[in-house]
């Protein structure tokens, strides 16, 4: 096991994730909302009525519907708030914390190690089975069992005490996660994480029905017949085809939501056929999370007064980046790596996603504590577009006539931002190879360490700086997750520091401090953050976009139409 908390999982989100994104190239509590984008729900005038359905397109089938390994944004748009409840969740439209199958956020100890949840009463799931604590603790064991492959057990193992012993099979106990009663759920860490709380809001810590599961013929069974405690619940899925949800019974909240009846959910690969359903009145809503509105749909509907009330864009807490190896050369030289910073137009960038991105020149997205949209901190690190400066830069350097290689993955738009970077690149004495590869490919030279420049992207696990800087840039994490290759002591010594540091004011101005000396190290070129559009009909009522989760189709309700 990786001694870190995290073992690998950047690299499946990176690849995960951005296929979701068309706009993108590419304790105590702890509910800070930071500079969180927040959605205010449109069209909910009136008072919510029950009843109905609604018709959704999704690109493809699911991959996975057993939240223990389902790790794709596809999959997290039905589990996470469809079909599963999570011990936190966030308030709608933020990125703040609030209870969900817990009653209250838990109490920490004093040293920061022990947590402990006290849960609703009265919860079933789906089949009226009972929930109790004890289903938290069957879902954490299956997550850590080495044959079920979870990609959830870089978050838990080694954090949680136990886990690396129960996952490489020498106890059969998990001694972290204990059922102190029917009710009271107690979770011990290894050290302290403030954003510890923030990872069990993930769909991979969902409680299971561990009778239910052995009845169906076990976990293999299971990621194909989901049922979990959510407010809705799986009727059919013809693969390929279409899946059916329905109200669950059930559900908790069952006096108040869901307001729908059924939700059924067509696998379509063709996004225009989509638009033209969308124009015909039958599609609900499109959205980047599910069917992608085309380019030429989007221009389209943002000029016709019919449809502009009814779009709506939502900042994602992603970035898409230029990563440079600073270990290979000629990267290893950080007055290249800054002339790099200088010679690319963002505007571009932007301008081949039709407007759904938003320029940046930090590490930190949108929605995560710390993220301003002026850098505080050194002004030398807060790059402006000066292709005279880049040159100057080069012959500092001492460099001329550079050729270097870029790694991209082989779809649209990527490959059309990979070229804009390219001639500006060219435009200040840089020649620049494009290796446009596929997803397999993409993915084993960025791991490898090997690559000298890539076209990369990272979307948050979780609504922390953590998430991100040290996930990104410790040293321990090169090549896996630190595709840059970065190494920086002092670096290092902070990101330890931060992340057992108590949340508050003084853990941000730190990680601060972090951010800035990375960008003027200048491991990364960011270069955007994906801004996620959606549209939707104007008799769906209560729709809003979620910076963290996806669309809350629970809380969505229809008039006649």
């Amino acid at each position: 096991m990786n001694s870190l908390w995290k073992k690998g999982l950047a690299v499946l989100s990176t690849a995960a994730l951005a296929t979701a994104v068309l706009a993108g190239c590419g304790g105590g509590s702890t509910g800070n909302t930071g500079n969180a984008p927040t959605s205010t729900p449109s069209g909910d005038t009136g008072t919510p009525q029950k009843g109905g359905k609604i018709d959704i397109d999704i690109n493809d089938d699911l991959a996975h519907l057993d939240p223990a390994v389902a790790y794709d944004q596809g999959d997290w748009e039905f589990l996470p708030q469809q079909l599963y409840n999570q011990l936190l969740t966030y308030k709608p439209g933020t990125a703040e914390l609030q209870p969900d199958l817990a009653t209250s956020m838990p109490d920490i100890s004093k040293d920061g190690l022990t947590y402990t949840f006290h849960l609703r009463k009265g919860v079933k799931f789906a089949n009226g089975d009972p929930v109790t604590a004890q289903c938290f603790v069957d879902e954490f064991k299956r997550i850590l069992t080495k044959s079920l492959q979870s990609p959830a057990v870089g978050f838990i193992d080694p954090a949680i005490q136990g886990a690396d012993d129960f996952y490489n099979g020498k106890t059969k106990e998990l001694t972290g996660v204990v059922a102190k009663d029917d009710y009271t759920l107690v979770i011990k860490l290894t050290k302290p994480a403030t954003y510890f709380t923030k990872i069990l809001a993930m769909p991979f810590f969902s409680p299971v029905d561990e009778k239910y599961i052995q009845s169906i013929g076990g976990d293999k069974a299971f990621d194909h017949k989901p049922m979990g405690t959510g407010p809705f619940m799986m009727k059919s899925y013809d693969f390929g085809k279409e899946m059916v949800l329905v109200r669950n019974p059930n559900y908790f909240d069952k006096d108040k939501k869901p307001y729908l009846d059924e939700i059924d959910v067509h696998i379509n690969s063709n996004p225009s056929a989509t638009a033209l359903s969308f124009e015909q009145g039958n599609t609900a809503f499109m959205s980047d999370f599910t069917q992608d509105i085309p380019a030429q749909s989007f221009l389209k509907w943002s000029n016709d007064p019919q449809y502009q009330s009814l779009i709506k864009k939502q900042p994602l807490m992603g970035v898409y980046y230029l990563g440079l190896n600073t270990q290979v050369a000629p990267f290893n030289n950080k007055l290249v790596r800054q002339a790099i910073e200088y010679a690319i137009n963002k505007d571009n960038l932007v301008k081949l996603n039709n407007g759904r991105a938003q320029v940046t020149n930090e590490i930190l997205p949108p929605g995560i504590e710390g993220y301003t949209k002026t850098l505080h901190g050194k002004d030398d690190v807060n790059y402006k577009y000066d292709p005279q400066k880049a040159k100057e830069l080069l012959k500092q350097a001492g460099v001329s006539n550079l050729t270097v290689n870029m790694v991209v993955r082989n779809r649209s738009p990527l490959t059309e931002c990979a070229q804009s970077i390219q001639a500006d690149l060219k435009a200040v004495g840089i020649t620049v190879n494009l290796q446009q590869v596929g997803e397999s490919d993409y993915l084993s030279k960025a791991e490898s360490g090997k690559a000298q420049m890539g076209l990369y992207g990272w979307f948050a696990d979780f609504p922390d700086p953590y998430d991100f800087l040290d996930v990104l840039f410790n040293s321990a994490q090169a090549p896996i997750n630190n595709w840059a290759n970065y190494k920086n002591p002092e670096v290092d010594k902070e990101l330890a520091q931060a992340a057992t540091m108590p949340d508050g004011p003084e853990r941000y101005a730190l990680y601060d401090k972090i951010q800035d000396q990375i960008l003027d190290d200048a491991a990364w070129v960011p270069l955007y953050n994906p801004v996620a559009t959606t549209i939707h009909q104007s008799w769906v009522h209560n729709f809003y976009t979620n910076p963290v989760l996806e669309d809350p189709l629970a809380d969505i309700w229809v008039s006649k139409h």
